[in-house]
């Protein structure tokens, strides 16, 4: 075999090793995919909430997610767009700024 293939396989090799690196396997499992398989928009009292959650969108999903835990421990994924989850975001974000 000429040294032109070997330098090219030698090279291909590596490319794919750096690869490798570059993205690694957990980008592909289960992860690193959105967390709501489904939203709602139905109202809920503040009240019942123990946390928000805010996932802004990357590359695990293509659009931010809202999530809620209830202080009876549920998770619900509620719709970011939804107005009266907009204004509790809102609140959530003055009170951070306040406290600074």
């Amino acid at each position: 075999m000429p040294l032109s293939a070997h330098l090219l396989l030698a090279v291909t090799a590596l490319c794919c090793v750096a690869t490798m690196f570059a993205f690694p396997l957990e980008g592909f499992t289960r992860g690193h995919q959105c967390r709501c398989l489904s939203t709602t928009d139905t109202y809920m009292n503040p009240r019942w909430f123990q946390t928000i959650e805010i996932v802004p969108a990357g590359p695990h999903c293509r659009s931010s997610e809202v999530i809620i835990t209830l202080k009876d421990k549920k998770t619900v994924c509620v719709e970011p767009e939804a107005g009266w989850v907009q204004r509790i975001i809102s609140k959530v974000i003055k009170s951070k700024d306040s406290k600074k």
